[in-house]
Formats: structure tokens, C-alpha cells, sequence
């Protein structure tokens, strides 16, 4: 009776080892959407922080990963029609959107000064009214600027939060505006030293990963765990900021 329940105990797991193989060996593909600087398409893909953090995280799970670039208007599309299994870096404005738990980071716009010429509380919209502002201009502003009075100068092309930062920096600008802080306060930043950022609070606007709704829920359970696992050993933001 021992022999038999000890080859039942093997056979279970031997079924159990196989399936769990099964479901972590398996292919997925991941869309991108351009949202520097943690995804940038203007790069090599590879080098891009938000990539580099998701990779490696699916890797470790036993996933064969294929990443596709892809159109902000066509990506949800994509991702509803099951035609990819995940979806980053996306804002939750379609509620029909499953999502990985938690979101991967959040983005609050605000302005960076010069660190003499900072402005605390940016509700305090009459402060702004005087200011000539740098804008990237492929990115939305928040009603608390557009409705003031302050000069607006758009930077077009790539690197426009870069140029921006340096020409505030230079007195070029007052200030300038950035749509999340992570995309100033990092190590590869040789400016954010010299600056101070202030945010318009009440405009934070989490960032998820999208999952398709034809994704098995066996391989949703098992890449669920592990984002959610990576998240409390460092968060991404905590590794966007401290990458060399």
C-alpha cells in the first residue's frame, strides 16, 4: 500500500511539474508604445528602461518573449483582438482593459527651475502668468497652464525634455514642463542636481500593463505573481532612478 501511494505521489507530481513547465515555457508577445524615455522607439528598443525591466522579470518566469512596436491609436485594438498577449506602457482609459495588479508607475506632470527660481505650489496659477515655459509638444498640458497667461514655447522633435532641462538651466527658460518625474530625477540626468521640480497634484495618472482578455488565466496567474513579486522586491521607479 506504501508503493502505491508513494507512485500516486510521484505521478501527481510528476503531472503538476508538467503543466506548470508547460505554462511558464510558453511564447508571449508583448506591444510597445512609445512613451519616452521608458519605452523610446528613436533607440534601440533593448536600451529602453521599461523594456529592460519587464524582459527580464518574463524571463526569469521561463517566457520566449517577442516584443512588437506598435501605433498608439491601433495597440489597444490589438491587444482587445487578442492579436498580442500584453501591452505597455498604457493609461487605464478604457475600463474593459485588463490590467497587470498594480500600476508600473505613475505620472504627474509639473515644472522644473532652476533651483533659485523655484516655484513650490503651482495651484497657485497667478505665479505662472509672467513665466516663459518650455513645452515638449507632443505631449498633453494640464488646464492649470494652458489657462494661464504664461508664455509657451514648444520643443519638437526628440530629446525636447533634455533640451528642455538645459535650457531652463542656461536662464533660456524659466521653467519647463515635464510630464512625470522620473523623467528628470535619475542618474543619467547630469542636470537634475541643479533643478527643483513641483508637480500639479491632482493630475497623477497611473501607468499599467495591459493583458489580452485571450490570455490564458493559468499564464495570467503565474506573470501576475511575478510583476507583483518584482514590484515589492524594487519597484520600477526605484530602478528607473538608480540605473547606471
Amino acid at each position: 500500500m506504501r508503493v502505491i501511494n508513494a507512485i500516486k505521489k510521484t505521478f501527481c507530481f510528476l503531472i503538476f511539474s508538467f503543466f506548470s513547465f508547460t505554462a511558464t515555457s510558453q511564447s508571449l508577445s508583448v506591444g510597445l508604445i512609445d512613451y519616452p524615455p521608458h519605452i523610446n522607439f528613436d533607440e534601440d528598443i533593448s536600451k529602453s528602461p521599461l523594456y529592460q525591466y519587464i524582459n527580464e522579470m518574463l524571463k526569469t518566469q521561463g517566457f520566449t518573449v517577442t516584443f512588437i512596436k506598435l501605433p498608439r491609436k491601433r495597440a489597444s485594438v490589438e491587444l482587445l483582438k487578442g492579436r498580442i498577449d500584453m501591452l505597455m506602457p498604457l493609461p487605464l482609459n478604457d475600463e474593459n482593459i485588463k490590467t497587470l495588479a498594480s500600476p508600473i508607475f505613475h505620472s504627474v506632470p509639473g515644472l522644473c527651475f532652476k533651483k533659485q527660481n523655484f516655484i513650490p505650489i503651482l495651484s497657485a496659477t497667478h505665479r505662472l502668468n509672467t513665466l516663459t515655459i518650455g513645452v515638449p509638444d507632443d505631449i498633453s498640458l494640464v488646464p492649470a497652464l494652458t489657462d494661464s497667461t504664461a508664455s509657451l514655447v514648444y520643443l519638437k522633435g526628440k530629446n525636447a525634455t533634455s533640451r528642455g532641462m538645459e535650457m531652463t538651466q542656461r536662464g533660456r527658460f524659466d521653467a519647463f514642463y515635464h510630464p512625470s518625474p522620473v523623467t528628470v530625477y535619475h542618474r543619467k540626468n547630469p542636470l537634475y542636481k541643479e533643478l527643483a521640480c513641483s508637480y500639479f497634484h491632482g493630475y497623477s495618472t497611473p501607468i499599467y500593463i495591459a493583458v489580452s482578455p485571450s490570455l490564458p488565466s493559468d499564464v495570467f496567474a503565474i506573470i501576475n505573481s511575478a510583476y507583483q513579486k518584482t514590484l515589492k522586491e524594487q519597484s520600477y521607479e526605484y530602478y528607473f532612478a538608480n540605473r547606471e
